[in-house]
């Protein structure tokens, strides 16, 4: 590596376990130094650090020190967002095209969906990955539209692969693995694209640290990198997963689920504006729309009544539990509350169990 890669390396690593101002700090001193004082600066961080910590400990080590931090920002604000190169990112978009939008949710109030699974898990660190192990995932390709605090209209679509499960299966115990991804509707017909990963032994999603692209002109994606930084887009792509989870873990719940019994058929707007490559219209292609009312969920989740306001039942998020011995196993997600026996027959009762010493 070169001085420059060597220089991005290092402000990646430390991004995540300093504040902004403190990232800003130690960056500019290492810029200012002369190669040979920078050459010696690194090898002393070499030294410094251990060769064998594994992803999931390096992670567990930036939460606890960022958990034990007053200060709530990162040094990821410093760094702006990059873009895939046009190799990377047709890869991206031939994964995505192996799969289709079979329905479309229309939220008028997000907080009921998020709410769902986040009132009951309040040490949650960010969007669970429990349904990826657990291999429960109702809607894998879905577009999900809702109304932002200023009154506009957000599309967003989630594709989950359709060979998520053996992706995770043949990766190894230390490496992410790209799942799916979340296309965000920027601008008409153009799309910023976000991977979801997970990492085995990890209970949260990965945050997004590269963006891909649909119809995005090139001097666009200068211009967003440089008015976002992966802070941004990391708060942002967590955020619209939070409510794709909360859709999911919807279409789960004992009481909630029969509101989506009853979909109507309508045609995908999405999917039928090209044109084949002859020239002809191509054949409209249709989709399952379900509208969510806010209240009609939370009368569901709570119970009726001006007074009855706990929660029948909840939801407790897969996760993975660690061993005296080494060993660390997934515990599945499952139902408590009063009408738990209503469980939902999918949510399945198994352990995965990693051998690895953690």
């Amino acid at each position: 590596m070169n001085r420059d890669q060597y220089e991005h390396h290092i402000s990646m690593s430390l991004a995540a376990v300093l504040s902004k101002e403190e990232h800003k700090n130690i960056m500019e001193y290492l810029h200012s130094l002369s190669d040979e004082d920078f050459i010696q600066t690194v090898e002393e961080m070499k030294n410094g650090c251990s060769e064998d910590i594994t992803a999931r400990q390096m992670m567990k080590e930036q939460y606890e020190i960022r958990r034990k931090r007053d200060s709530m920002d990162t040094g990821y604000d410093n760094i702006p967002a990059a873009f895939l190169t046009e190799e990377e990112n047709a890869e991206w978009l031939n994964s995505i095209s192996k799969s289709r939008p079979s329905n479309l949710i229309l939220l008028d109030d997000t907080s009921a969906v998020t709410d769902i699974w986040r009132t009951n898990n309040q040490t949650a660190t960010g969007v669970p990955s429990d349904l990826f192990f657990s291999g429960n995932i109702p809607v894998p390709d879905c577009w999900i539209h809702f109304k932002d605090a200023k009154g506009e209209t957000v599309k967003f679509r989630t594709v989950i692969f359709p060979d998520y499960q053996e992706r995770i299966r043949s990766a190894g115990e230390d490496t992410s693995v790209q799942v799916g991804a979340v296309i965000y509707q920027n601008i008409k017909d153009s799309f910023l694209i976000f991977s979801i990963e997970v990492l085995k032994g990890h209970d949260w999603l990965m945050s997004a640290m590269e963006v891909g692209y649909k119809a995005l002109p090139k001097n666009v994606r200068e211009i967003l990198s440089q008015q976002l930084s992966i802070a941004e887009i990391s708060a942002f792509s967590s955020e619209l997963l939070g409510i794709w989870y909360g859709v999911q873990i919807s279409l789960l719940h004992p009481l909630v689920k029969d509101i989506f019994l009853n979909p109507v058929t309508v045609v995908d707007e999405s999917a039928n504006k090209k044109t084949a490559k002859n020239g002809k219209k191509r054949p409209l292609r249709y989709i399952k729309r379900h509208i969510l009312n806010a209240e009609e969920m939370k009368k569901r989740i709570h119970g009726e009544g001006k007074f009855q306001r706990h929660t029948l039942v909840w939801y407790v998020i897969g996760h993975w539990r660690k061993y005296a011995d080494g060993r660390k196993i997934f515990i599945h997600p499952y139902w408590k509350g009063a009408l738990r026996d209503l469980k939902n027959g999918e949510i399945r009762e198994r352990e995965i169990v990693l051998e690895e010493t953690i």
